[in-house]
């Protein structure tokens, strides 16, 4: 048997490159196809998700709704209906761990409070949220929603909050 020339070896060689390189597109097409479908899936399980999580409070909303239409219908005072149709919000938040919290009297704190304005107020209340113009909220001990709140500053002092 002789030995194989320059060319054989050269032919072989670019026969072995050009089979591998076909193997390997076919293989970037197949985990193209696969990261596509998983891509897929994971859009379709968000949708699913966030669908889970919306209605129960949609259900809510409508048994809200449902309650407001038979009020109305009965001519109910709109101040009771009004103060009803807050408590029943406040309810379905609780019920899903988003709860207000209470800033008056508390330190001013810029994690938890967005000063509105200031307030001239005793030593003792320098600092201090003095009035809360809109209501912060949490969903457990996360923020939600910081407080609107003026803040207490001692006579003469500047620059706080």
């Amino acid at each position: 048997m002789s030995e194989p020339t320059d060319l054989q070896m050269l032919t072989q060689e670019v026969a072995g490159l050009r089979d591998l390189f076909q193997r390997r597109l076919l293989e970037d097409r197949d985990k193209r196809r696969l990261y596509e479908e998983l891509y897929e899936l994971v859009g379709n399980v968000r949708q699913d998700l966030g669908r889970q999580f919306v209605a129960p409070v949609a259900r809510d909303l409508l048994l809200l709704l449902d309650r407001l239409a038979t009020a109305r219908s009965n001519g109910a005072d709109p101040a009771d209906v009004l103060d009803s149709v807050r408590a029943e919000v406040t309810e379905i938040l609780a019920r899903r761990d988003i709860t207000p919290f209470a800033s008056e009297n508390e330190r001013f704190d810029p994690q938890y409070h967005e000063a509105t304005g200031q307030a001239v107020t005793s030593d003792e209340r320098d600092g201090c949220v003095v009035r809360e113009i809109r209501p912060g909220w949490r969903i457990g001990q996360s923020l939600l929603r910081p407080a609107r709140v003026v803040v207490g500053v001692r006579s003469g002092a500047t620059g706080h909050a």
